[in-house]
Order: structure tokens, then sequence, then C-alpha cells
């Protein structure tokens, strides 16, 4: 990869390979107040992969209801028709509010992205001008200072040959022929000296041309500052609002269900408490669960340790994966990306949270050559994350969803040379693209357990995980 000539600089982001969108979502609000008590909605593996979304991002700007009606509420209302009608009202009221919040979200993502790439764009344009000037002054200074020697080389010359000879005797001592001879010589050596002052004079033109092309390149310099300074705002507040709209998402995901159910208590006059809406959403989420362990058990009695024919569906890839978080057989880490996968899974989308379909083959084929595997990091890009590499992270570039760090598989912690490592090197390699990215050299060169690599190139990185990516 090109190291930008600007600190800021950072790659235009293009889609690759078909990523598919996900939806991601952050932070269950874990607040209580004398109205309402903390519930953790567990419908699924999805809700779960939303409440560990809000651990791993930083404070956002959103702002939700903190009065979330009770089944207590619920009950209360049904006291008599007017207070049943106003329940209805508030709940439909709050169940609307959430979903505005999630498209006005989405919306200034769209914004803030746009005006990212547009501040990216301006500065990419001006440190282009600025070292295009700097070239041109430089190519301009070269030929002044060029015309400059040649001039006074020749001036040195004439003065030389000049000087050797006296012209008046020479006339007056010659016959007729050797001064016409004589005089043709010095009117050539009037036009010589009219030669050395226009190569003189084209010098100083030159030099002068150097100069305000040089002034040119100062302030094109100059406004790079600027430029810079605006777009590193820009990109802080694109990542804030990717932040505040993941935050919307998760909250209106952690609260419509059980709205709704709340609706439905009201008007179908039916007499619901909370433990008997919680004992139905855990019965859901345990018969997914068991679902889902009785679809992994069953794919690795039919596989054995082989990996197998894996899916290029993106869907199928991810439900796959949510499956193996079910069982136990995958999970993340601090911070936890999970649910970037778990929203292509169940088909939704988001603004920035695509994960790339060699990257999701990747981690089934883990999964499968070693019966369980750990992440870290998938796409920073989805969750708002620019510390650290920042946009020239693997994990960032790109549009997001292009890497993946492994920290362990079948139980083993990875550090990218011991023998858990290299045998998923070798369960990999075979199936990434050509040039694709494999973190960790200098460990496995440390270790002296580099592998032969078809598809692989590999590069220095931390040693303490195994990092993957398509680029």
């Amino acid at each position: 990869m090109n190291t930008p000539t600007h600190p800021a600089l950072r790659g235009t982001v293009a889609s690759r390979r078909g990523r598919a969108q996900s939806v991601s979502t952050k932070g269950a609000r874990g607040a209580t107040t004398l109205k309402r008590r903390t519930r953790t909605v567990t419908t699924g593996i999805l809700i779960a992969a939303l409440a560990i979304a809000g651990t791993i991002l930083g404070p956002t700007t959103a702002a939700f209801a903190d009065d979330y009606p009770t089944w207590d509420d619920v009950q209360a209302a049904r006291s008599s028709e007017s207070a049943k009608g106003a329940e209805v009202q508030r709940i439909n009221a709050i169940i609307s509010d959430l979903q505005q919040k999630a498209a006005a979200a989405q919306a200034l993502v769209e914004q803030r992205s746009a005006e990212d790439e547009a501040a990216q764009a301006a500065l990419a344009a001006g440190q282009s001008k600025a070292d295009s000037l700097a070239a041109s002054a430089a190519t301009w200074q070269t030929k002044a200072d060029t015309s400059s020697r040649q001039a006074a080389l020749i001036a040195a010359t004439f003065a030389r040959s000049a000087g050797s000879q006296n012209i008046t005797s020479l006339l007056l001592g010659s016959d007729s022929s050797e001064a016409s001879d004589l005089l043709s010589q010095l009117s050539s050596m009037g036009k010589l000296s009219e030669t050395i002052t226009g190569i003189y004079d084209q010098a100083k033109q030159d030099a002068n041309t150097a100069a305000s092309v040089s002034a040119q390149a100062q302030v094109a310099k100059d406004a790079l500052a600027g430029l810079a300074a605006a777009a590193q705002a820009a990109l802080e507040q694109a990542a804030a609002a990717q932040r505040d709209l993941i935050a919307a998402l998760n909250e209106q995901s952690a609260h419509q269900e059980e709205l709704y159910a709340q609706l439905a208590s009201l008007q179908s006059n039916t007499a619901t408490t909370e433990a008997q809406y919680q004992a139905g959403v855990e019965a859901r989420a345990a018969a997914a669960r068991a679902a889902a362990a009785a679809a992994a058990a069953a794919r690795a009695a039919g596989s054995g340790v082989s990996v197998g024919p894996v899916s290029g569906d993106q869907q199928a890839l991810a439900q796959e994966l949510m499956d193996y978080v079910a069982s136990g057989q995958f999970r993340g880490s601090y911070p936890d990306h999970i649910f970037e996968i778990s929203y292509i899974a169940a088909g939704k989308s988001v603004p920035n949270c695509g994960i790339d379909t060699v990257i999701l083959q990747a981690m089934v084929t883990a999964v499968r050559a070693f019966g369980s595997a750990a992440v870290s990091d998938i796409s920073r890009r989805c969750t708002g994350q620019i510390e650290g590499a920042g946009t020239a992270s693997a994990h960032y570039r790109n549009g997001g969803g292009h890497a993946v760090d492994f920290i362990a598989v079948g139980g083993v912690g990875l550090n990218g040379s011991n023998n858990a490592s290299i045998n998923l090197i070798k369960a990999l390699d075979p199936i990434m693209p050509y040039g694709s990215g494999l973190g960790q050299r200098n460990c496995r060169t440390s270790a002296g357990t580099e592998p032969s690599l078809k598809n692989f190139s590999d590069f220095y990185d931390t040693c303490n995980h195994l990092h993957v990516d398509d680029f």
C-alpha cells in the first residue's frame, strides 16, 4: 500500500467483492429510574449480540427515553378505558420516537460520510497541488541555473578569444582580404554577444518564473494545515454519527419487541405480567440456542474434521457463524464485533457495516477446521473506531469489513507463530484471494516457523493474534 504524502490522507472508500451491509447496534441502557427496572431482552442470539455491542463503543451524543413503561404500568392502565387509551398512546409515541431517531441517525451518517469524503478529497487535491507546484518550481530553477551557466561559459570563452589579439593592429597590418575576414569574425563575435545577452535574459526570466511558482507552492503548502484540520474534524464527526446510529438501532432493538408486546396486551385485553413476558422471551431464546447447537452438531457430524464446501452466500455464512455463537464454538473479545455478523444473519443493513464474503468464509473455515474459534476485531468503520491506526487500519479501509483478527482456534490462543497459528494459516491460505494480507511475519521469523505461502503476503504485526485480510 502506498503511504499518503500527508498524514491525514487516507484511501477512498470503495466496495469490494460484493460486501453485505450489516446492521450494527450499540449500548443497551442499564440505568434504572423509580418507574422502571432494568431488563435484558434476550430474544435469540441477535438480541444477545446487541447487548454485547453496548460495551464496545465510546460515548455517543444520542438521547433516548429514560421512562419506558413497565409491565406494572401496563397492568395499572387496565383499570379504566381512559387509562388504557393513554398508555396505548404513550407506547405508540415511544415506538414512533425510536423509529424516527434511528432514521434520523442513519440520515446523519450518510450526510457526515459525504462530508468526510469531500474533506478527504479536498485534502488530497491540496496535497497534489502543493506537490505539483513544488516540482514545477524546482524544474524552473534548474532551467534558470542551466541557462546562467551556459551564458557564463560562452562569455568566458569569448573574453579569452578577444583578449588574446590586438584588433586595431590586426586591421592596420593586414591586407584587404585578411582585414575583410577579420571584420567578418568581429561581426560573428557581435552576434555571439547578442546570443550571450539573450541567454542571460532567459535565465533571469526563468529565475523569476521559478520564484513565482515557488511562492505559489508555499501558499499551497501552507493551506494544507487547514485542509488537514478540516479533514480530521469531518472524520471525527462521521465516526461520532456512526456510533450514534449504532446506539439508536440498539435502543430500538432492545425495547421495541417488549413495547409491541405491551401494546398487544393492552389492545387484546390479555393480562400479561412481566414474569410471563420474560418467561416467553427466555423460552424462545432457549429454543433458538438449542436449534443452533443442533445445526452445528449436525454439520460437525457430517463433515468430521474436514472443512467441506463453504457457502458463498453472506447471509448463510453469517447464520452459520451465529449458530456457532449459540453453541459456544465462536466468540468475540473486547471490544466485541460479533453483533456485526448478527445483523448480516438477520438480513438487516446499515451504512458502513458490511463484512466481505471472503472474511466471513475465513471465520466459518476456522470454526469448521478446529471446532471453535475466537476473534477480536472485524470492522472498525462499523463501530466508528478511529483511534490507533485510524483510517489506515485494515479493519477500517475500503469501507471496513475486509479484515479479521483471530485470537484462538480449538481452544488454543494464537500468537502468529505457534502450532495453532501455523495450522490456521495452512487452512486459510488455499481459500484466500492471491495477495491477501497475513500478519505476524516477524513473530514467525523469530520462531523459525514461517511456512511457504500460496496466496498470503505477510507483514509485521504484534504477536498476540493472527491478522488476516483480503486486500
